[in-house]
């Protein structure tokens, strides 16, 4: 079972949540109340964007969509679009942080 830290900052305090099956980021958010800025939902404001500071190969691949958007923002190897990415069920840790400006 992956299990999703998401790091404080200023939209709000750390969180930790179990994902027994995986499933989309934007759920655990929105079901945790994760310190996660977003707007649009669909990959086309970059606002939801995290850094993966661990667990990166828990996330499913960024589909093209998520790729322009986080070329757009020159973004590092390691952002990902919170209201894109995937995660992969079974055992592990990710570990995220707000990427915001």
């Amino acid at each position: 079972m992956p299990r999703i830290e998401f790091a404080a900052n200023e939209f709000g305090p750390a969180v930790a949540v179990d994902l027994p099956d995986g499933g989309a980021l934007v759920d655990v958010c929105d079901d945790a109340h994760a310190p996660v800025p977003f707007s649009c939902r669909s990959a086309s404001c970059g606002t939801c964007r995290v850094e993966v500071l661990a667990g990166a190969a828990l996330l499913e691949p960024p589909k093209r969509d998520e790729l322009e958007v986080l070329d757009i923002f020159t973004a590092a190897p390691t952002h990902r679009l919170a209201c894109q990415a995937v995660v992969r069920a079974g055992p592990g840790l990710v570990v995220l942080r707000s990427a915001s400006d």
